[in-house]
């Protein structure tokens, strides 16, 4: 099932590629929730528009979700598919296009200055094709972990949609297109947490989880079934958006998402109960509370679809899909991922390097996954509630909470700097 180290280090990419992108991530982790923070009084109310909120919004899905995809699965799926990546100029490319990008779309967006926001815009979806390049040339290649490739191909479709979809959005509100503005956003919004980020997720899941647990992988039935009912789900969803639909179909595309949701927890838990490694850590405190938020989106966006909710409801729906479920479970997978390639990279340059453990703070990531739980629990409410005080409270949390994370970053950074053999020495290859 899990690669040798061996084998592993033949197809690390240069330290440089992943943990430039991480580094990007744990910084707009925290531009967000600043972001929030000042939002705090619009965030029960937003529906929709240019504004603080709005860039939060995007700090977290473009900045944080899509760049650790990136740069995650551009090292992770060359060790599951026994391919190496075709480019690591382009992979270097695409930060340098995605990083700048986001940064100059959210700010654009927080200022409300669309000219600002599309050469943001189109630098963004530039890197993301390139990405897309880069991932079907080793998707089209690979061999082994049918299961990860059968997921790595449907979030490549659902890519595909994402940039469609907004290529779609830029012709209407630059030159007037005649679209349905509504369905198209949907689309998107779907196509990007559901579609991209989430079956990325899921697919990643049946390899890392057990990989990091020391425990048997869930049967290809266990995985397949989540998964074709999961295509199933937002077939229907986009479906329905695109013939205008009623929302008794996106309630049904979103019962069936839960459905597929449940039954991979089922898996995962299944695989974790006859682990070696005991206990699990503490990053997998995060990854179950993170199953359950994707659990609570998809029983709320029932009614969302419905419209038989107030608006606040909404964002909660939101909040509980970007926040409780994406962002839980990236940061909680992101902090074994780093320790762990730091180690192997450390490995491959000086003999008697430190192991991942080594490489990872306890204690700034103690503070963070207490803080990050205060700031959904005050968040969630508050939002419902219309209580500013407790929004404020929620973003102050996790902005505190990302400062914590981003000491565990920089910390791991510089021990693997410090691992570097002594100037004159020969470095092993990786």
């Amino acid at each position: 099932m899990f690669a040798s180290p061996l084998a592993l280090r033949s197809r690390l990419l240069p330290a440089s590629v992943p943990f430039r992108y991480f580094g990007a991530a744990v910084a707009f982790h925290a531009l967000a929730w600043l972001g929030l923070l000042v939002a705090a009084p619009d965030l029960a109310g937003f529906a929709g528009g240019l504004g603080p909120v709005f860039a939060s919004l995007h700090l977290i899905t473009l900045g944080v979700l899509a760049t650790t995809a990136v740069g995650a699965s551009l090292q992770l799926l060359p060790v599951a598919t026994r391919q190496a990546v075709r480019s690591v100029a382009a992979a270097k490319l695409a930060w340098w296009l995605l990083a700048p990008g986001v940064a100059l779309f959210a700010l654009g967006a927080a200022l409300y200055q669309p000219r600002w926001m599309a050469p943001g815009a189109m630098a963004v979806f530039t890197a993301l094709a390139i990405y897309a390049w880069l991932l079907g040339g080793n998707l089209l290649r690979a061999r082994g972990m049918p299961l990860v490739r059968a997921h790595a191909w449907a979030a490549f479709a659902c890519l595909v949609v994402l940039l469609g979809s907004a290529l779609a959005l830029v012709a209407y509100y630059e030159h007037g297109l005649a679209l349905d503005r509504r369905a198209v956003l949907g689309a998107h919004f779907i196509a990007a947490t559901y579609g991209f980020m989430g079956l990325f997720a899921l697919g990643l899941s049946y390899f890392l989880l057990p990989m990091f647990a020391v425990a048997p992988a869930p049967s290809a039935r266990a995985g397949y079934v989540p998964l074709v009912v999961a295509l199933a789900a937002l077939t229907l969803a986009f479906g329905t958006l695109a013939s205008g639909g009623s929302g008794t179909w996106l309630a049904l595309a979103a019962a069936l998402g839960l459905a597929s949701a449940l039954a991979h927890v089922v898996a995962m838990e299944r695989s974790l109960r006859a682990r070696l490694r005991a206990p699990l850590g503490p990053a997998f405190l995060l990854v179950r509370v993170s199953w359950g938020c994707l659990a609570a989106s998809l029983a709320l966006a029932i009614p969302v679809a419905l419209d038989r909710v107030p608006s606040s409801a909404v964002v909660v729906f939101g909040e509980l899909l970007v926040l409780g479920w994406l962002l839980s479970f990236l940061l909680a997978v992101l902090q074994r991922i780093v320790p762990f390639l730091a180690s192997m990279h450390a490995s491959g340059r000086a003999p008697g390097a430190p192991l991942a453990s080594a490489f990872s703070a306890t204690g700034p990531l103690a503070t963070h996954r207490v803080l990050h739980l205060v700031a959904l629990g005050a968040l969630v409410p508050g939002t419902l509630l219309g209580s500013v005080w407790l929004v404020r409270l929620g973003a102050a949390a996790g902005l505190a909470g990302a400062i914590a994370y981003a000491l565990f970053f920089a910390s791991a950074m510089l021990r693997l700097r410090d691992a570097a053999p002594p100037a004159g020495a020969a470095p092993t290859r990786a």
